[in-house]
């Protein structure tokens, strides 16, 4: 369950989603506008089910599979991709800084 480290007021799906595909580094909170950022270990979790989402869409080219079980996996695998990312959220209200240099 995804909080506002400064309010406590839950984010719905709908604000995590929004979260999840933008490229800024913070979101303010819709409650109370304090910036919210990503935490370190979220980003962490978020690139190794990102890697795995891609290392199942390309698993059936290893089995000489057709393009439509390609189709099968692709699908799945994005939803439940996503669904995974959004549900894990964790937020806080420092910047951890970049990815890379933690």
């Amino acid at each position: 369950m995804t909080r506002c480290t400064n309010c406590g007021t839950r984010w719905t799906f709908k604000e995590k989603l929004r979260k999840s595909f933008s490229f800024d580094r913070g979101m303010p909170c819709p409650h109370c506008g304090e910036a919210q950022y990503l935490t370190w270990h979220y980003r962490k979790k978020s690139s190794l089910i990102t890697f795995l989402m891609l290392l199942l869409f390309f698993l059936p080219t290893f089995f000489n599979a057709s393009w439509q079980a390609h189709v099968s996996v692709l699908i799945p695998t994005l939803i439940v991709g996503i669904f995974l990312q959004i549900h894990t959220f964790e937020l806080t209200d420092k910047d951890d800084g970049d990815f890379w240099n933690v």
